[in-house]
């Protein structure tokens, strides 16, 4: 599969994803709902998995590696992704989830040793720019009554565990793990980390059957986890977690529209001036040659 194809499939796979959260919010606890989300996953993988009679046994170091990656993207990433959606309106998550690809390519260079250039200076400095005119009014008359600062918050702390999950697959592919295996066990150990984190906060197992919690719990299971990562990774793969991240630049871009035309959201003068310095900035920063990591 060429990589536009796999950044269009991402695309659209991942951004009715801010606003199908939603409908999971409510009468379940948004935690509960995230070991849902990735439990059926996993679990759907396994099935797939156990009857292409795929290798299944891996090594306790491998399973550490799988622990790691599942708690980082499959776990906290959506915990406080989900926390956030709770305190904002769903595009703008997405909107603070477009840092990523700056996230990225600084990890790469912490973990990697790859140097950021200046051009990636300048791009990751013009992004910030962008964040802080879309929430200058958060930021600069922050008050703990207001919630949208913390629902701020806990969308940066969700962009930092994804990314550093995007570093621990590439270290993963630098030691030649399979994707799907790695899927499968990294799903089924971030739900398990989720449910450990519930019972830890004595929340309670419940569940809602009502069709829009199910349907939407069936969306975000199987299309914006299983499909989404599998086509996003292979993304990862090919092009680096640097370039891959710009699936998170343009997502916000269809989350806004999402929320546009499904939560009635007005376009306000300063998300009008800074989405726009937002994905100049992140432009920049992939529009450069990156050189694969070995």
């Amino acid at each position: 599969m060429n990589n536009f194809f796999l950044f269009i499939v991402t695309l659209f796979c991942w951004s009715p994803t801010w606003y199908v959260i939603k409908f999971q919010l409510g009468y379940v606890d948004p935690l509960v709902s995230v070991f849902y989300r990735f439990l059926i996953a996993a679990i759907v993988i396994f099935v797939y998995l156990i009857y292409k009679k795929k290798n299944l046994k891996f090594s306790l170091n491998q399973h550490l590696w799988f622990l790691l990656f599942g708690v980082c993207l499959y776990s906290l990433n959506y915990v406080f992704f989900y926390l956030s959606n709770t305190y904002l309106i769903s595009a703008f998550p997405a909107v603070v989830f477009s840092t990523v690809v700056i996230m990225n390519i600084l990890g790469e260079g912490f973990y990697f040793k790859k140097k950021p250039s200046l051009k990636t200076l300048l791009g990751a400095t013009i992004g910030m720019i962008g964040i802080i005119i879309i929430f200058n009014d958060e930021i600069f008359n922050f008050s703990f009554a207001n919630g949208t600062h913390v629902g701020l918050f806990l969308a940066l702390l969700g962009t930092f565990s994804a990314s550093t999950g995007n570093m621990v697959h590439q270290r993963n592919l630098n030691n030649n793990f399979s994707l799907i295996p790695t899927l499968a066990y990294s799903m089924l150990y971030g739900s398990l980390v989720t449910l450990l984190i519930t019972q830890i906060k004595g929340t309670e197992l419940l569940f809602e059957y009502s069709f829009s919690y199910i349907a939407s719990l069936a969306y975000l299971s199987i299309i914006g986890s299983i499909f989404a990562f599998i086509f996003y990774l292979r993304l990862l793969e090919k092009v680096g977690a640097g370039r891959a991240g710009y699936v998170g630049v343009v997502m916000p871009v269809l989350a806004l529209l999402i929320s546009t035309i499904f939560e009635n959201l007005e376009w306000q003068q300063d998300l009008i001036i800074g989405l726009p310095i937002l994905i100049i900035g992140a432009v920049l920063v992939i529009n450069q040659k990156i050189k694969p990591i070995k």
